[in-house]
């Protein structure tokens, strides 16, 4: 890790894997005992899984910080303006594969080149000489179609592609052959004659044999740091691993009594309880310390960079990572583009649509006491008013006329010869409720009409009795309310008839046509408002959330950081493609709602289109909100699914807030799409202008969402350790 000499490493550290060992312990052992890696110098970093190589690395390329220390990196502190770490002086390998499975071969190298700035031309000819140095697939061939030896390689072809001052390799040669772990070796002894620092750690102890200097690491000690020659003469073994054993065992005696013994081999050499990089910070202790006896080398590089890494050629190579990941893969294509076009057709086609085919019971005794019986009502020749000589009006079978009324309504009469078999029929669910009609209906009617002094009787008779089954609410009160259209054109019916004025048998109050909407009410246009709302909120939220948590779990983030992306710019990046798709999302949903469905809308279209496009902004802004404090697929899902169906029955959709209790009714005013789906309203039906006191209360609250939660996330970024 040197500029032009060497560059010094601080680091302390301890475990608490057997205990907590004294300093007096380590202080022999780890006086005066320097970290060195010098240009044009291997240094093999070994130990068991746990130990801390890979937290080690991440430290060193400043992806994390100690508590206190320093680290030196090419002249420099990692992170440092203008050190090129992390950025383009480093080549890094992490232990994972960390590339986008939807990349090629070809993608993958060109990716990490193009964010270095490197030109095509040079990139073309790296990719030539590095997919012959690792036998890498073919060019064409997708990473995850790629076995994980396969992986490895292109991933190792990516560190290297830029031709790095210092090359940082977790576990390169794992999965690989003899043969091409040896051509690997060779490769990187002769890129260190040519200047460059190369620091790599391996479970392969004896293959580090090539290196110029190794450092064995166990249990966060640095058990010791030599020529790999000068080890085995030291501990007189033939093989490296009979060094690290016998080390291993002087550190064992050493922390007695403080620390458990374990049973050692030769051949294993146990691993700590707890994994150290997941579960152990980097904790600053006296217990560790590796120093160096002078700075004077700790000076910047006056070295240009071999290339220049700025932010066009960052932006350049995400944008394309972006679009290739997105585009190959058909499961987020169909998610994202055409989702909203299934969720909009499904809501259309299966909501607000009358109920069809519902049948009533029907007791008609009126009729079945007729000479005809039932088929009275198929009579054409039937006289159903008769103006009598005293202007009086006789009515006869006009319970006929109520049944094609309501047969105009789509009701179904089902005739039963009693009131008990209808209500039998009701409960057994062949019907859904039933009527009678008493044996002279159309008399007392006519009495109740034209009498004042009217018999109790006839009252009686007059009604129409009605049994619903009430379990159903919808579709109980559709029955209701579509009875009471039939009886109301009913009497229409029977009021001209008689000669009389109409609306002599309707009720006392007057209905005018309505000041907004219609007089029969669509809950299709109630509801697609806050349909259309919820739709592309939470599609942006699940499409955003699910791409940055898969690109963080595969470490495609974390290794584009060590590149030198910063993570402004690959959220920028995710913005500007993700804002490309919300707006596809939006013109679907206004296409198919004001196209082939024709919602009703008085108010302005743009204004629509501009509150549905920042509705989906806010809902990205969510999904940015799952990725960064949800650390796995399943818990954003978990997070996701449990704030959704909250939000959707309190925003007023399924029921109205009127009817929900004050605290509730204020909580559901906060959530993201309540008031914004009252504007939306609005706007269709009232026709309001962007103005109006509710429509900017909806663009208020939208906006103030996209801020709180983009807020959030900062606050997360700044303070989450690394």
């Amino acid at each position: 890790m040197a500029a032009h000499a060497t560059a010094a490493v601080l680091v302390e550290r301890a475990y608490k894997h057997y205990g907590s060992p004294k300093k007096s312990d380590y202080k022999s052992v780890l006086d005066n005992l320097n970290m060195v890696v010098q240009r044009g110098h291997i240094y093999g970093l070994l130990g068991p899984s746990g130990c801390g190589k890979t937290t080690l690395l991440s430290c060193i390329v400043g992806r994390r910080k100690l508590n206190s220390g320093d680290i030196w990196v090419l002249g420099g502190k990692p992170g440092e303006k203008g050190s090129g770490v992390p950025g383009p002086r480093i080549g890094y390998m992490p232990q994972d594969i960390a590339l986008v499975g939807e990349f090629t071969v070809k993608d993958a190298v060109y990716y990490f080149g193009r964010i270095y700035g490197m030109p095509n031309d040079k990139l073309d000819e790296r990719f030539q000489f590095l997919s012959n140095l690792l036998d890498l697939s073919h060019a064409s061939r997708m990473v995850k179609t790629l076995s994980g030896g396969q992986q490895r390689r292109v991933s190792f072809a990516a560190s290297l592609v830029h031709e790095p001052e210092l090359l940082i390799l977790d576990e390169p040669t794992v999965g690989l052959d003899p043969v091409l772990r040896d051509r690997i070796w060779d490769f990187l002894v002769e890129i260190a004659r040519g200047g460059t620092a190369v620091i790599i750690t391996t479970h392969y102890i004896d293959e580090t044999r090539q290196a110029n200097r190794i450092g064995l690491l166990r249990d966060g000690q640095l058990l010791a740091e030599e020529a790999p020659n000068d080890l085995l003469r030291k501990f007189d073994c033939e093989t490296l691993e009979d060094a690290f054993y016998k080390l291993a065992l002087r550190q064992q005696s050493q922390n007695q009594p403080t620390r458990r013994r374990s049973t050692l081999t030769p051949d294993v050499v146990p691993e700590p309880a707890v994994s150290a990089v997941e579960s152990v910070p980097y904790e600053s202790r006296e217990d560790l310390t590796v120093v160096t006896s002078s700075t004077d080398v700790l000076t910047p590089s006056t070295k240009p960079f071999k290339y220049v890494s700025n932010y066009k050629s960052r932006y350049k190579a995400v944008f394309i990572k972006s679009i290739q990941q997105f585009s190959r893969n058909p499961g987020g294509l169909v998610f994202a583009v055409l989702f909203p076009i299934i969720q909009v057709l499904a809501f259309f086609s299966a909501i607000g649509h009358d109920p069809r085919d519902l049948q009533i019971g029907v007791v008609n005794e009126e009729a079945l006491h007729s000479p005809y019986g039932l088929d009275i009502c198929k009579n054409q020749s039937v006289q159903y008013i008769t103006i009598l000589e005293d202007e009086r009006c006789q009515q006869y079978m006009t319970s006929c006329w109520f049944l094609e009324e309501m047969r105009k309504k789509e009701l179904i009469p089902l005739f039963y010869d009693s009131a008990t078999e209808a209500k039998d029929a009701v409960k057994n669910g062949k019907v859904y409720g039933s009527l009678h009609f008493s044996t002279n209906f159309s008399e007392a009617l006519s009495n109740r009409i034209q009498d004042s002094d009217l018999a109790e009787d006839d009252v009686d008779d007059s009604n129409i009795d009605v049994w619903l089954d009430m379990s159903n609410h919808n579709i109980a009160n559709f029955i209701k309310v579509q009875l009471l259209k039939a009886y109301k054109n009913f009497t229409k019916r029977t009021m001209r008839a008689c000669g009389k004025n109409d609306r002599m048998g309707q009720i006392p109050a007057v209905f005018h046509d309505p000041i907004y909407g219609k007089e029969d009410p669509e809950i299709v246009a109630f509801m697609a408002p806050g349909v259309m709302i919820t739709i592309v909120f939470f599609l942006s939220g699940i499409v955003t959330s699910t791409l940055m948590i898969g690109d963080r779990l595969e470490g495609v983030w974390e290794r584009s950081a060590v590149a030198g992306v910063k993570a402004i710019e690959m959220l920028n990046v995710h913005i500007l493609i993700q804002s490309i798709v919300i707006f596809v999302q939006t013109a679907e949903m206004m296409f198919l709602a004001w196209g082939p469905y024709d919602l009703p809308s008085k108010g302005s279209v743009l204004t629509i289109g501009i509150l549905l496009y920042l509705q989906g902004l806010s809902g990205m802004c969510y999904g940015f909100l799952l990725s960064i404090y949800c650390d796995s697929y399943s818990v954003a899902f978990f997070v996701a699914t449990g704030s959704f169906y909250p939000m959707i029955l309190l925003c007023g959709i399924m029921w109205p807030l009127e009817a929900m209790t004050g605290g509730l009714r204020l909580f559901a005013l906060t959530l993201p799409f309540t008031i914004p789906s009252i504007a939306l309203r609005d706007i269709m039906q009232k026709g309001s202008a962007i103005t109006e006191p509710a429509v900017v209360h909806g663009f208020l609250v939208t906006i103030a969402w996209i801020f709180v939660t983009l807020a959030l996330c900062l606050v997360r970024l700044k303070y989450r350790k690394n």
